[in-house]
């Protein structure tokens, strides 16, 4: 619906399911929104607003809905602020979805470096990446480089003792021949290792094997 200053706009609400409010204006569906925020919104059923007061009107809507969708994606597990702002901007415009990470922020509902060291932490801990995988992980979910850098540093991996450790469980039996040794060389690549640190293991863990 398109306006100007000089336009009016009769407003009325309709009830939805459960707290939900449908709002029109001028006989045309607007926006939805919860019970509560309608109500505290001082807005009455009937009244007629201009084309600024409707334009304040759903920008503050969208503004709502969108931290409203914050506040559920938030409920499933913890976002960095590049990865909430990106996934609110598919539904809403890119005003409402900077405000709604704004908020989420200041409430202390996203912050970015306890966000880092969590996944970091979680990233080693039950997938066993390197330090490398680690830090793309982290970029990808929004974190500088820099400070994925930093994060990644702060787990004090042991490289050489991890991918041993790797090679004894999830690669066990898996250097057999030349192709199955080259194929889990790849994988360890993969999952965040270097070259020169998995030959170096693999050294190592010959060394083990032979010993036993």
């Amino acid at each position: 619906m398109t306006n100007n200053a000089e336009d009016s706009f009769k407003i009325e609400i309709k009830r939805g399911k459960g707290d939900k409010i449908h709002i029109y204006a001028n006989g045309e569906y607007s926006a939805t929104v919860d019970f509560a925020y309608w109500f505290s919104s001082g807005v009455p059923h009937g009244c007629i607003l201009d084309g600024d007061e409707f334009c304040r009107l759903i920008s503050s809507l969208e503004e709502r809905r969108a931290c409203n969708k914050a506040l559920d994606i938030l409920s499933l597990r913890d976002h960095s602020k590049k990865e909430l702002l990106t996934k609110l901007k598919l539904k809403f415009s890119a005003e409402a979805a900077e405000k709604a990470v704004t908020k989420a922020e200041e409430a202390g509902l996203i912050d970015d470096e306890a966000f880092a060291r969590k996944l970091s932490a979680e990233l080693f801990r039950r997938k066993r990446y390197g330090p490398d995988r680690i830090k793309s992980e982290l970029i990808f979910k929004g974190i500088c480089r820099e400070d994925a850098d930093g994060f990644a540093a702060e787990l004090d991996i042991d490289v050489t003792e991890c991918i041993i450790e790797l090679l004894r469980t999830k690669f066990s039996g898996s250097l057999s021949n030349e192709k199955d040794t080259r194929r889990t060389f790849n994988s360890l690549m993969r999952m965040g290792y270097r070259a020169g640190d998995i030959k170096s293991a693999l050294r190592g863990f010959t060394q083990e094997t032979e010993e036993i």
